[in-house]
C-alpha cells in the first residue's frame, strides 16, 4: 500500500538529487549560424518572388530529413529567405518538386492544413530553449500558427496572430511569403542586436510523411528547441503603439419550443457587444483586457460518444481573451482550464517574461458558476447559475540550467459561501539530453455552499493534497517512464479540469522503436509494455492493468496504432477481469483520400448494472477532397454492447462536415451531427427510454480578414425523439450573425 507519508521527503530527495546532478553541466556559448539584414523597401506579400525583391534577404536551405530518414539528404530541396525593416518580419519560401500536380494542398480555414503540403518558421524570441512560436503556411497561403512549449512537451494551435501570407503552385513547386508583424512576437527588449533560436520546417507528403528541416536533429535528444540554428538581427528597434482593440458583435434570433405544447416561442432579440484589448507596455509584458468576452459557439464542437462513461468530457476553449498568452499558466496538470469561466462581465490579464522570469496573472468574474467535482470512479458538474464568482490565477516561473524551469501557481475562485483555492509548486528538470524529471505539488482548500452539500454528498469545508512524479526516457531506440501519482480524495480544482481524484496510481512503460530510412515497407515500429496499478486512498485497488501497445507507420501514409491488454477493475463492490483490444488504422490510398477507423472489442464493466459486458466499437472515417475547394469528412461511431448474456444498447454517432472553401480567407459549411441509442429495457435493472435521437444541424458562413477581423452568419436547429415521442421533435432553432474587427491604432 502507498504511504502518504513519505510524499514530502520523495518530493525533497528528487528535487535535491536532481539539482545535484544538473549543477554539474556547464552553459556553452551561442554560435550564430545566420543573420537577418535590415531593409528599407518591403517587398510586395503576393506570393510572387519578382526580381530583386528578395536580394538582401538572408537565405537558409532547407534540405536535412530527419523523418524517417535520419538526417540525411532531402529529395527534394527548399529555401528560406528572410529580411526584417524594423517593424516587420519578411520570410520568402522557395520549395522545389518534381512533380507540382501531387502537392497536397487545399483551401482550408487557418490551422486546419497539418495534413497538406506546408513549410513554416520557428521562432524562439527569447533564445530560452524553452517556447516558440510557428508560422506554417500550405502552397496556397493558408495559415498555421501555434505556441510550442518545450517544457510541457506540447504544441498549441488555438494561439492565433495577425500576419499575412500568399502562396501559389508553380511549374517547380510552390513559393509562399509571409509578413510577419513584430508587434505579434514577444522578446527582450533591447537596442542590441537580438538573438534568436530558428527553425525552417517542411512538411513533405507523399508515398510516405516526410519532415525536412534547415538543420540536424538528434534523436538521442529529447529537446526539440536546444537543436535549432540562432539567427541575429532587429538592432535598435524603435518602440510604437503595440495597441490592439477587437470589439465584437454578436445577435441571433432564437426560438425555442416545448413539444408538449407544440408552439414555437421567440426569444427577445438582444445583439450583444464584447471587447477585447492586448496592450504591449513592452515587447515582454503585454495586458489583455475584456468586457463581456463572446462565447457563442458559432463552430460546433465536434461530437464525442458519451455512453457507458463515468468521467466528464473535454472540451477546448476558443475565446480570444483567454487564448493570448495562456501558455504562460500552463503546468503539467491542467489546474487551468479558462471554458469553466463560462460567463464573464470582464477580465484583466498580464502576462510577461523578464529574463529568466516567466509570470502572468488574470482576474475575472463568472456571472454562472460550474465546477466538477471528481471522485475515484467518476465525475459530475456542479452547477450555482444564480452565483457569480470571483476568479484570481497567478502564475510564476523560473528557468534554471539550461533547459529546465521550477514554478508556483495559485487559483482562487469564490463567492458567496463558496470557495476553491489551489497552490501548486511544479518543476520540469532535465538531467541529460534524453531525460526528464517531473514533478508537481497541489494543494486545495474548497467551502461548498448546502445545495452542494446535499445534492452532491460534499461537506461544507474540504482540503487536500496531491502529487506527481514522473521520470521520463527518450533516446532514439529506448523510451520508458516511471511514474507516481497521489490524488487527495478532497482535492479540487475548479479552474481547472480535473476529473478524477481519491487514488494512487504507479505505472511503469518501456518501449523500442525500430526506424528504417523508407527503403522497406515499414519506416517505423514500436513495440512497448505497460503495468499500472490504481487504489483509491483507503487502500483499495480500484485497477491493475497490463497494456501492449504497438505503432508501425509504412507507404500510402499508412499507419496502425494497437492496444492489447487486460485488467482486474474494481466497480460498485466487485472486481471484474477485463480484457481488450484495439485497432486503429489509416492510410491515404490517393492524394484526395483519406481513410481510418478504429476498432475495439473488449470484455468491459456494465457500469449501468453492475456486471461484465462485451462491447464491439467501430469507429470509420473518410476524407475526401473534391479539388482544391471543397472538402467532405464523415465520422462515425458505433458501438453495440451486450451484457448478462443479452443485448443491453446499440449506440451510433455520426457527424458530417462538407465545407466548400472558396479561396484563404471564406468558406461555407454544413454540419450535420447525429447520434441513435436504442436499449434493451428488460436489461436493465432501472428504467430507460428504448430508444433516443438527437440531432443537430448548422449551417455557417465565415469571411476572415485575419485571425481577429471575421464575420460569421449562420442557421442552426436541434431537435429529439424518445419513447414519449415518436417521431424528431424539434426544440430549437437559430439564426445568428457575428463581427470582430482587429483595429491596430
Amino acid at each position: 500500500m502507498f504511504t502518504k507519508s513519505s510524499i514530502p521527503s520523495l518530493v525533497c530527495c528528487y528535487l535535491g538529487s536532481v539539482f545535484l546532478l544538473i549543477s554539474t553541466l556547464a552553459t556553452g556559448q551561442t554560435v550564430v549560424d545566420f543573420s537577418i539584414p535590415r531593409i528599407s523597401e518591403a517587398p510586395m506579400i503576393d506570393g510572387v518572388l519578382a526580381p530583386g525583391e528578395w536580394s538582401a534577404a538572408s537565405r537558409i536551405p532547407v534540405n536535412i530529413e530527419i523523418a524517417p530518414g535520419d538526417n540525411a539528404e532531402a529529395e527534394v530541396s527548399a529555401e528560406a529567405l528572410l529580411m526584417e525593416d524594423g517593424e516587420v518580419l519578411y520570410v520568402a519560401f522557395i520549395a522545389e518538386d518534381p512533380n507540382p500536380s501531387q502537392i497536397r494542398a487545399i483551401y482550408r480555414d487557418r490551422d486546419s492544413a497539418w495534413n497538406d503540403d506546408w513549410i513554416g518558421i520557428t521562432l524562439d524570441t527569447f533564445n530560452d530553449e524553452r517556447r516558440a512560436f510557428e508560422f506554417f503556411v500550405n502552397p496556397l497561403g493558408v495559415q498555421i500558427d501555434a505556441i510550442y512549449d518545450d517544457v510541457n512537451g506540447r504544441e498549441d494551435s488555438s494561439w492565433n496572430a495577425i500576419w499575412d501570407s500568399v502562396g501559389q503552385i508553380t511549374d517547380t513547386g510552390y513559393t509562399v511569403e509571409l509578413a510577419i508583424s513584430l508587434k505579434q512576437l514577444r522578446f527582450d527588449e533591447s537596442e542590441s542586436i537580438q538573438t534568436w533560436g530558428i527553425d525552417i520546417s517542411r512538411h513533405y507528403p507523399r508515398d510516405r510523411e516526410t519532415r525536412i528541416r534547415s538543420q540536424e536533429m538528434d534523436r538521442d535528444v529529447s529537446c526539440y528547441l536546444c537543436q535549432i540554428s540562432k539567427i541575429q538581427g532587429f538592432e535598435n528597434l524603435e518602440s510604437g503603439r503595440n495597441l490592439e482593440i477587437i470589439p465584437t458583435v454578436t445577435a441571433s434570433s432564437i426560438e425555442n419550443r416545448d413539444p408538449a405544447v407544440g408552439d414555437w416561442k421567440r426569444e427577445d432579440f438582444d445583439p450583444e457587444a464584447s471587447m477585447d484589448i492586448r496592450w504591449g507596455i513592452t515587447q515582454d509584458i503585454y495586458l489583455n483586457a475584456t468586457v463581456n468576452p463572446d462565447f457563442s459557439q458559432v463552430e460546433a464542437d465536434s461530437t464525442q460518444l458519451d455512453v457507458n462513461n463515468t468521467f466528464s468530457l473535454f472540451f477546448p476553449e476558443r475565446r480570444t481573451f483567454f487564448l493570448d498568452g495562456a501558455d504562460y499558466f500552463d503546468t503539467r496538470e491542467n489546474l487551468v482550464h479558462t471554458r469553466t469561466i463560462a460567463s464573464p462581465e470582464y477580465g484583466l490579464k498580464l502576462t510577461g517574461k523578464t529574463g529568466d522570469h516567466t509570470y502572468g496573472l488574470l482576474a475575472a468574474n463568472d456571472e454562472t458558476t460550474s465546477f466538477i467535482i471528481p471522485g475515484s470512479l467518476g465525475s459530475r458538474i456542479a452547477s450555482l447559475e444564480d452565483m457569480t464568482s470571483k476568479v484570481a490565477i497567478g502564475r510564476y516561473r523560473m528557468d534554471v540550467f539550461d533547459n529546465s524551469a521550477i514554478g508556483v501557481l495559485v487559483t482562487d475562485r469564490r463567492g458567496g459561501d463558496y470557495s476553491n483555492s489551489v497552490v501548486s509548486i511544479d518543476a520540469s528538470l532535465r538531467p541529460t539530453d534524453s531525460d526528464t524529471i517531473t514533478i508537481q505539488s497541489m494543494h486545495s482548500e474548497s467551502d461548498y455552499p448546502l445545495m452542494v452539500q446535499n445534492r452532491y454528498a460534499q461537506e461544507s469545508s474540504i482540503s487536500d493534497s496531491s502529487h506527481v512524479i514522473e521520470y521520463q526516457h527518450n533516446d532514439r531506440n529506448w523510451d520508458w517512464r516511471i511514474g507516481y501519482y497521489d490524488w487527495g480524495e478532497d482535492f479540487r480544482a475548479d479552474l481547472g479540469f480535473i476529473n478524477r481524484v481519491d487514488f494512487k496510481h504507479i505505472v511503469a512503460t518501456i518501449g523500442h522503436t525500430w526506424r528504417w530510412d523508407g527503403d522497406g515497407f515499414f519506416s517505423r515500429i514500436r513495440f512497448a509494455a505497460d503495468y499500472d496499478r490504481t487504489e483509491d486512498q483507503s487502500g483499495l485497488q480500484i485497477e491493475e492493468e497490463t497494456e501492449f501497445f504497438l505503432n508501425m507507420n509504412g507507404p500510402m501514409q499508412s499507419y496502425l496504432n494497437g492496444l492489447f491488454g487486460g485488467s482486474e477493475t474494481y466497480w460498485n463492490g466487485q472486481y471484474f477481469d477485463e480484457q481488450f483490444n484495439m485497432i486503429n488504422i489509416g492510410f491515404s490510398p490517393t492524394p484526395n483520400l483519406t481513410l481510418s477507423t478504429l476498432i475495439r472489442y473488449e470484455d468491459v464493466v456494465d457500469f449501468a448494472n453492475t456486471r461484465l459486458g462485451y462491447s464491439e466499437r467501430w469507429g470509420p472515417r473518410i476524407r475526401y477532397r473534391f479539388g482544391r475547394h471543397l472538402l467532405l469528412d464523415v465520422r462515425h461511431q458505433y458501438q453495440n454492447f451486450e451484457s448478462n448474456g443479452d443485448h443491453l444498447f446499440t449506440a451510433n454517432l455520426t457527424d458530417i462536415r462538407a465545407t466548400y472553401q472558396f479561396d484563404a480567407r471564406s468558406f461555407i459549411r454544413l454540419t450535420v451531427q447525429y447520434e441513435d441509442r436504442e436499449r434493451n429495457q428488460s436489461n436493465y435493472i432501472f428504467p430507460v427510454d428504448s430508444r433516443t435521437r438527437d440531432l443537430g444541424t448548422q449551417l455557417l458562413y465565415s469571411y476572415r480578414v485575419n485571425a481577429a477581423t471575421r464575420f460569421f452568419i449562420g442557421y442552426s436547429d436541434t431537435g429529439f425523439e424518445d419513447d414519449i415521442y415518436n417521431s424528431l421533435e424539434y426544440t430549437n432553432r437559430t439564426f445568428f450573425a457575428k463581427f470582430s474587427y482587429a483595429w491596430q491604432p
